[in-house]
């Protein structure tokens, strides 16, 4: 337990260390205060925005930064498992992204006066966070070079992210829907219509399949691409691969 709150402790080290998390407070704040200034918006997007896209972009750069500056070796010098640096990893990931949702509620409840489901919308909120996490850090994985991370964030953000928030201001047909099932985005997005308008044309089915695709999602991503290559990608030099003794 002390070697999981270090690794969470280095976390938030690196992330004040690399702006990122500076960059999300003030996104966080110029998205609440959007929500109350510009009321066109339909304040909803700005949560799509910052749980589809933010963790995605965010996580896999810091993986990135820490990888290429060896700040995680330590972690790897102090017989950390790879189970254990994961979930600290995605936890504290899981930790930032509540900024902007305790900002969001206050605004959404005290200013705008909106009601939901407080405890469904904390659910929702709290697994969409986690699946994009968990695409983020594949995302890291995968990028061997500034240049494939750039394609990656281009190749998921427009197929993945904005396509479904494009289906849900109905700018795409309707029939496209099951085909947008392969994005985590328009799963979460689904279950985000379902807890803030109540008698959305959701039905019940596809609810269902939204769950148990993203918790599927999650596992299968954790299991066959996280867990086997995360710690060997961070660690590459400290196994004679670089100049790590």
């Amino acid at each position: 337990m002390k070697r999981f709150g270090g690794i969470i402790k280095n976390d938030f080290k690196n992330f004040r260390q690399y702006n990122i998390l500076q960059t999300v407070v003030i996104i966080s704040i110029l998205f609440a205060l959007s929500m109350v200034f510009i009321p066109s918006i339909e304040p909803l997007l700005f949560v799509y925005v910052t749980v589809f896209i933010l963790p995605v972009i965010l996580l896999s750069v810091s993986i990135y930064i820490e990888n290429e500056e060896k700040t995680l070796f330590p972690l790897a010098m102090a017989d950390c498992n790879c189970q254990e640096i994961i979930l600290a990893k995605m936890t504290s990931a899981i930790i930032m992204m509540f900024i902007p949702f305790i900002l969001y509620i206050i605004i959404m409840y005290a200013v705008l006066g909106m009601t939901f489901n407080f405890i469904m919308f904390f659910l929702v909120y709290f697994l969409a966070s986690l699946i994009h996490i968990v695409v983020g850090i594949v995302l890291a994985i995968i990028s061997k070079s500034s240049q494939i991370m750039g394609a990656s964030y281009i190749a998921y953000i427009v197929i993945f992210s904005v396509m479904p928030i494009f289906y849900s201001e109905s700018l795409i047909p309707t029939f496209f829907q099951y085909v947008l099932i392969v994005s985590p985005a328009y799963l979460s997005g689904l279950l985000f219509q379902e807890v803030m308008f109540v008698f959305s044309n959701v039905s019940t089915i596809l609810v269902v399949l939204a769950i148990v695709l993203q918790i599927a999602y999650i596992g299968l991503l954790t299991y066959f691409v996280i867990r086997p290559y995360f710690k060997s990608y961070l660690f590459y030099r400290v196994n004679g691969k670089g100049d790590q003794s």
